[in-house]
């Protein structure tokens, strides 16, 4: 499994995409969307800022814990399989919200009991139900703003909400404290900063030939099959 993570608008459903058409991988997605129950629960949660936070926090984070563990159970049982959620971002999330007093410790503890089992639960079937290779999208918090606003969720908007910003850069910040311990497997820092992967071709072959060597070395790409992605990409430009 590869899982990306990143704080908001960090662009990790774009990668989440780009990866497993790659790979021809399966990929998994937040899909906020088309999960009914979860969008209206994030109106709430982004209604009135910390107000709101402080009272729909827990039982967000156990809905998306929920639904970021159905994923879990079915990407274990296959190949390289991409997700741009999972119960490893979900515990930031949760984390950053209790550090902050937006989740408070008896809800907190019960978030971490849940999590804890259901990661035990899947550990071993077929294999370690951890990652092999996690990719974080580290971005500076202006770079962040910038991608927030342009997709265009109004509940989301910080120019309507100039509180925001400061969850914004809380949650950035949470990423980038995770990132330094983060010790589950292999972990590669792309710099969104750096490198727009979205809209710039020799920037996208730059990351994917990163993510696939690494992919090489861990022994879940064969050299000869990545090659051949290689060659797939160079025959597309």
């Amino acid at each position: 499994m590869i899982y990306i993570l990143g704080s908001i608008g960090a662009g990790k459903t774009s990668l989440t995409k780009i990866l497993a058409k790659d790979l021809a991988a399966p990929a998994y997605y937040e899909q906020i969307e088309n999960n009914g129950l979860i969008s209206q629960m994030l109106k709430k949660f982004y209604a009135a800022g910390e107000k709101s936070r402080k009272t729909t926090g827990a039982i967000l984070q156990i809905a998306f814990l929920t639904y970021r563990y159905q994923q879990l159970k079915q990407a274990i049982k296959q190949k390289n399989a991409v997700m741009d959620s999972s119960l490893e971002s979900d515990f930031v999330m949760a984390t950053q919200l209790h550090q902050n007093g937006e989740i408070d410790d008896i809800d907190y503890q019960i978030y971490v009991t849940l999590s804890q089992e259901m990661q035990s639960n899947v550990n071993g079937s077929p294999w370690n139900a951890f990652p092999d290779l996690a990719i974080y999208l580290k971005i500076s918090p202006e770079h962040e703003l910038k991608k927030i606003q342009q997709r265009g969720r109004t509940m989301e908007d910080s120019q309507q909400n100039p509180e925001l910003k400061k969850y914004y850069f809380r949650v950035n910040q949470a990423y980038q404290n995770w990132a330094k311990g983060y010790s589950h497997s292999i972990l590669l820092t792309i710099d969104r900063d750096r490198l727009d992967f979205v809209n710039n071709l020799k920037d996208r072959n730059l990351v994917l030939n990163q993510i696939e060597r690494k992919l090489v070395d861990l022994g879940k790409l064969a050299p000869q099959k990545f090659q051949a992605i290689q060659a797939a990409r160079e025959l597309t430009v």
